[in-house]
């Protein structure tokens, strides 16, 4: 799936969901989280907060974090904590390579871990399996661990 393809799932399929959508980001808050960040955000991932600027799920309040809150945060070395639950209990870390504008998802606790550089697989990722469920992020996480 490319972001288009998440974003079409989200508006056909948002009843069949626990996702609450936030009201999508404007231009003025994506370039107010790059100044602050010194990043530029990739494509994907603006295309994505245009739509929609994150969203709650019931599951575990698993969240896209909005880029308020973002903004809200120093988190330095180029890395934004786009993804948590529980109260930020758990997260998944952009993180953002300012030279080539390439980037990354990890899981905090393993900085060198690379989930994926598709912010659209890691959002489908949660749509397949949630976070616990079979294929869900943590299943996810643990089958690229084995394959490592």
């Amino acid at each position: 799936m490319n972001q288009s393809d998440v974003i079409n799932y989200l508006k056909s399929h948002l009843d069949e969901t626990d996702v609450t959508l936030y009201e999508g980001a404007t231009d003025q808050q994506i370039a107010e989280l790059e100044n602050s960040a010194g990043v530029k955000l990739p494509n994907d991932v603006k295309q994505f907060y245009k739509f929609s600027n994150g969203f709650i799920s019931d599951e575990y309040q698993f969240r896209i974090v909005p880029l308020n809150e973002l903004l809200s945060h120093d988190r330095g070395q180029n890395i934004l904590y786009i993804g948590e639950y529980l109260c930020y209990c758990d997260t998944w870390a952009l993180i953002i390579n300012p030279e080539n504008n390439c980037y990354q998802i990890n899981y905090p606790d393993e900085r060198g871990f690379v989930l994926t550089n598709s912010f659209s697989e890691f959002l489908s990722r949660f749509f397949i399996g949630g976070v616990f469920e079979q294929n869900g992020l943590y299943d996810w996480r643990e089958d690229k661990i084995k394959r490592n």
